[in-house]
């Protein structure tokens, strides 16, 4: 490593609001920084101090003395920097002004016997007599010792050589030229961080752009700097970018024409309209940028959609600080939002029973005094486990999954990565500030902190009531039961994060913990006594299997989907001889306000069951069917020719196919085009007496519309699910069959989700046998989030009927699954 090499020196190297420094005046400044003290070669020097030039001149000064920078959060206790002299025996400390306090009091707890250098003291100091620094480094020598807590608490000093960081750099710079000499970077997040350290000074200063230090995180000052230093690089994290997006769109919907200009380009995703329509975004953070760069924690991808839809090319990089820090990066010419692109081209990347794992230059020697730490995540083959999740496409690009780590695993085995519900909880962003999700015995809580504007004024209790209204239960209509939200914990503070916004899951149980011993005891609530809550109470709790208090809500509180709803409905049409809309349902706040509106409306009071059986044996005459046509015979035929060539289609067991029908087809739900391939192993002669089961959703449009009610489609209504559960039990009680998908929706990991019960209600009340189907290889061949299909192996297995006999509707589901998951 060397900055000695640059040509330009009196090209501007640090920019500030106030002042320039050239690269000539830098290296003669390190210069002076190096002969404060006479460092040895392997000597640790700790930099306790926030952003700024002096920072800048204490690094270069220690390694042109041959020595290892110690960087530590300038935020930190006196416990925090202690814990750091007594591990890493530093040979002194740099530190500003306003931490010198600080490292004192901490050198004197350690009782060590350290000088304790102020930064202020030679930041401008006269260098009339100082000659340039040299700055070469051993690519073996250790350059850092990276304290990191992370999320887990528990500090540890990771050691990266030179070679480490060259590795990095080599990539972004001469493999991928993203950092350039006539780039300058903003200097923006704490440089105590690997990700700033090399992304926003190492990178820059060794290839000569140079850098502009914003003197805060604060708008006004990131744009001044941005507008003085003409700023072509700007690395955050995706918080900022979650708040700089929301602020732009915030304006750009105001105005109907801005609006449509903006919904224009995000169909479309033309670079060059989107940076035309929208230059004056450019133009405000100073004209010059030209990448934006994300790193430090998981990037929704409704963020970098927009970032790419306002002509801003956001490139979302992957890594840790013990890969210093780069494992994958999306390429310029390759912006997929979602993925975090591909490998390093020096590195070696593996996926292993889902999880990471990485080999390559980049990787640290290991964690300081911590041999058997470092065993754990670090093979001898040099292989790096890295405790996240993912998946790759076939063009190589990472998809981050989660992190094995801070996945939650509910008692019924179902795995929930809880950023996922975090990001779209934080999307209701009139109401909250910030939210974190952690397990709450077998459902899942959300730890949520209210906007301060919209919050101040109102009681947690009054905020608690709006956010289940507001947030939480339009959130839990979209997903299905597990990762529902079933409660909330209102926390009017900051939560734990790193300053390079990682949540610190750990210490969410004691926010919680705090606030039970200082919030007021539980409401002691009063039971009313009047008979429809008693029974309709009784039934909830016998349905549900769980305690049921007066203020709980349907959906909030008792997880009520939409296929509970129904039974409700028709539990009450039973017993109470009125009718009850489901959308009315929906708007009760409790049990006891729909308690009292059957109260006031009910003929009668005859408590039963819901009785599935009669619900779908009623009169059929007002149930119509969409109509079926021979054109749908000829695409099956065209698309099962299409897949033999193009999948390499195989299909086994359609000797398990009934000769005739009614039949339920359940298949798992990997791809868009699942119906498709579950339909062409369907006998010709069946194939008009077969009908798909699809979602309202994705028959919106006309054509949509007009196709589904010519080609066997059932579309479920789930404002009147009723009506189509008996839609669906016409066609079998005609003789026709079903295909239809139990999971409910496309599966995000490729992994088989839950199984809804609608198929096994159909089948036990009609006596219809079910048919398990497996997919297998659609999706890798068409995930989610892939827009067209890959060439691959895709095949479908028909599995031997089960019949429905002697078996419930929980029995026949679970039976049904693993059949499908046991291939």
């Amino acid at each position: 490593m060397t900055i000695s090499m640059i040509k330009e020196l009196d090209k501007p190297a640090i920019i500030t609001l106030e002042r320039e420094v050239s690269f000539e005046e830098m290296l003669r400044r390190i210069s002076l920084f190096s002969g404060v003290f006479d460092t040895q070669r392997g000597d640790k020097v700790v930099i306790l101090s926030e952003n700024r030039e002096g920072w800048i001149y204490a690094a270069y000064s220690v390694w042109n003395n041959k020595g290892i920078v110690v960087p530590v959060d300038a935020s930190s206790t006196v416990e925090d920097v202690t814990y750091v002299v007594e591990d890493c025996k530093p040979a002194c400390i740099w530190a500003s002004y306003k931490r010198a306090e600080i490292a004192i009091a901490a050198v004197k707890a350690a009782g060590a016997d350290i000088p304790v250098h102020i930064i202020e003291d030679y930041e401008h100091a006269d260098i009339r007599g100082c000659d340039r620094a040299d700055v070469v480094a051993d690519s073996n020598d250790v350059a850092l010792i990276m304290y990191t807590s992370g999320t887990t608490g528990s500090p540890k000093g990771v050691m990266l050589s030179f070679g480490n960081c060259m590795a990095n750099i080599n990539s972004v710079a001469f493999e991928v030229p993203i950092f350039s000499s006539f780039r300058r970077t903003l200097i923006l997040l704490p440089l105590h961080h690997i990700l700033p350290l090399m992304g926003t000074l190492m990178a820059p200063m060794i290839i000569g752009g140079g850098v502009a230090i914003s003197p805060s995180m604060s708008g006004p000052d990131i744009m001044a700097t941005m507008q003085k230093g003409k700023v072509a690089i700007f690395i955050g994290v995706p918080r900022l970018w979650q708040t700089l997006i929301t602020a732009i769109l915030y304006k750009i919907k105001s105005k109907w024409i801005t609006k449509a200009l903006y919904n224009m380009c995000r169909k479309l995703q033309w670079r060059w309209l989107s940076r035309t329509i929208f230059s004056s975004v450019r133009k405000k953070m100073g004209g010059n940028i030209t990448y934006c760069v994300s790193g430090g924690a998981a990037l929704d991808r409704e963020i970098a959609v927009a970032m790419k839809t306002i002509g801003l090319d956001l490139l979302e990089g992957y890594g840790m600080t013990e890969c210093a820090p780069i494992i994958a990066f999306t390429r310029p010419d390759d912006i997929i939002p979602g993925s975090v692109g591909k490998p390093l081209p020096s590195d070696k990347v593996e996926i292993r029973n889902g999880e990471i794992f990485v080999k390559g230059p980049n990787i640290m020697l290991g964690y300081y005094n911590r041999p058997e730490e470092t065993r754990e995540v670090l093979d001898s083959d040099g292989w790096l486990r890295t405790g996240d999740l993912g998946t790759f496409d076939d063009h190589g690009r990472l998809y981050i999954t989660g992190r094995s780590k801070e996945l939650i695993v509910l008692p019924n085995g179902k795995n929930v990565q809880p950023y996922e519900i975090e990001f779209k909880i934080e999307h209701y962003d009139q109401y909250v500030k910030e939210a974190a999700v952690v397990q709450d015995g077998q459902l899942l809580r959300a730890i949520i902190v209210p906007q301060p504007a919209w919050a101040a004024d109102l009681s947690d209790d009054e905020v608690e009531e709006t956010l289940k209204r507001e947030v939480l239960e339009p959130y839990n209509l979209t997903v299905v039961n597990y990762k529902k939200l079933m409660s909330l914990f209102v926390y009017r503070g900051d939560l734990p994060r790193t300053k390079l916004d990682k949540l610190q899951r750990f210490k969410l149980t004691e926010i919680i913990n705090a606030g039970v011993h200082t919030a007021p005891k539980e409401k002691q609530y009063v039971e009313p006594a009047f008979e429809e809550y008693r029974v309709i109470k009784q039934y909830i709790r016998q349905e549900k299997k769980c305690a049921v208090r007066p203020t709980d809500h349907l959906e909030t509180d008792l997880a009520f989907d939409s296929l509970d709803k129904i039974g409700l409905q028709g539990f009450i049409e039973q017993t109470f001889g009125m009718e009850l809309p489901l959308d009315r349902m929906t708007t009760f706040k409790n049990v006891t306000e729909l308690a009292e509106y059957v109260s006031d409306y009910k003929t009668r009071i005859e408590f039963e069951k819901t009785d599935w059986h009669s619900i779908l044996q009623e009169s059929s005459a007002n149930v119509k069917l969409p109509g079926t046509s021979y054109l749908g015979v000829l695409i099956t035929k065209f698309c099962r020719w299409a897949f033999k060539h193009y999948f390499n289609f195989k299909m086994f067991g359609r000797e398990n196919i009934p000769a005739n029908g009614p039949f339920i087809l359940a298949a798992n739900h990997e791809s868009y085009l699942d119906g498709m391939f579950v339909m062409s192993t369907v006998p010709n002669k069946l194939i008009r007496h077969t009908y798909f089961v699809a979602k309202e959703k994705h028959v919106t449009r006309p054509a949509t519309v007009y196709l589904a009610s010519k080609l066997n489609v059932i579309v479920l209504h789930m404002s009147n699910l009723k009506t189509s559960i008996q839609q669906l039990g016409e066609v079998l009680k005609r003789g026709e069959s079903i295909i239809i998908f139990p999971e409910g929706t496309r599966t995000e990991t490729g992994k088989l989700g839950e199984f809804k019960k609608t198929f096994a209600i159909l089948s036990v009340e009609l006596g219809v046998p079910v048919i398990p189907v497996t997919i297998d290889g659609a999706y890798e061949a068409m995930p989610k989030h892939q827009k067209m299909p890959s060439c691959g192996n895709v095949s479908v297995t028909i599995h031997k009927p089960i019949l429905p006999a002697g078996l419930d509707y929980d029995q026949l589901c679970d039976s049904t699954k693993n059949a499908v998951e046991n291939n």
